[in-house]
């Protein structure tokens, strides 16, 4: 087991999410306001809960994720919205489109996100002197994600590294991240998730998606898929022979030689060490331990 997959199950696993940055909804009606626009339940969320959470166009296809951070300020009427930084101000755009006499507004600004993965990442996350701080588990491990001002980046990226490394955790790269994620079968939005997929599809529905909540935007189609019908195609984790990760591209085939999609991210797991992949697969072949080929290597979905 690699030193990050360790500090992920034993203590903490901190990560800078470098491609986000920050969208802050303020007013008293943020709350209820965004949560007709988004998949994730906002409106039950406690005053130090995070949520991920998808925002989905009418028919019901991702137009991009978020991370929503709750603000430690005393009496605060700010929500941070943890964003794509490339689609940052689309989605402001976007969600802008849809105010109208709510008490509310957005305000883009440039954050500094962290992801805290493990049993002592919300201790360590409420530590710091992050303005806005929430719970959020991500990989399937307990967590936090928290958000300070760009401008206070080196200072807090000093406090936090000396928390982790005082609880026994480890702060890591991108790479590192990323290797652990796919392994957990987490895909992640601009790498195997793009705008062309709705949430089933990108298996997303259990991480980011309420079937409990309200009315929002898109919800008819996402409803319709999960409870009246399903995707034509969905990705999976796969667990592959051999000894090396597979490239991006590689056609998924069935035992009989049939294409049946094509792989999306791989890597050789830094918890089992075997080689792991997220690949794109027709309905069919997507039940846990379907058995399927890539080359002349056997793989199976995860089950």
């Amino acid at each position: 087991m690699k030193p990050e997959a360790q500090a992920a199950r034993d203590a903490v696993l901190a990560v800078l999410a470098a491609d986000r940055t920050g969208l802050l909804v303020k007013g008293k009606d943020r709350i209820s306001w965004l949560n007709g626009l988004v998949t994730c339940e906002l409106a039950k969320l406690g005053p130090t809960s995070g949520a991920y959470g998808l925002i989905v166009e009418k028919k019901g296809r991702i137009q991009t994720d978020f991370f929503a951070i709750p603000s430690r300020a005393a009496s605060s009427s700010v929500l941070a919205l943890a964003v794509p930084r490339d689609l940052r101000d689309a989605t402001l755009e976007n969600l802008d489109h849809y105010l109208v006499m709510e008490d509310a507004e957005l305000e883009a600004t440039e954050l500094v996100i962290w992801l805290l993965h493990g049993p002592k990442a919300q201790e360590v996350a409420f530590a710091t002197a992050a303005a806005y701080a929430g719970t959020l588990p991500l990989l399937g491990f307990d967590g936090a994600v928290v958000a300070v001002p760009a401008a206070e980046a080196a200072t807090f990226g000093e406090q936090l590294g000396s928390l982790v490394t005082a609880a026994g955790g480890l702060v890591t790269d991108e790479a590192a991240w990323d290797a652990l994620r796919i392994e957990r079968g987490v895909p992640r939005f601009g790498a195997e998730v793009d705008a062309t997929l709705y949430p089933q599809e990108a298996s997303l529905e259990k991480l980011a998606v309420s079937f409990d909540k309200g009315c929002y935007l898109g919800q008819e189609v996402i409803y319709m898929l999960e409870n009246r019908g399903h995707v034509k195609r969905k990705l999976v984790r796969l667990e592959v022979d051999g000894d090396a990760p597979l490239r991006s591209g590689d056609v998924v085939a069935t035992p009989e030689g049939t294409v049946v999609g094509d792989v999306k991210s791989s890597v050789v797991g830094p918890e089992a060490g075997r080689p792991v992949a997220i690949a794109m697969v027709k309905w069919a072949q997507a039940k846990p331990g379907t058995e399927l080929r890539i080359g002349d290597r056997g793989a199976r979905v995860h089950a």
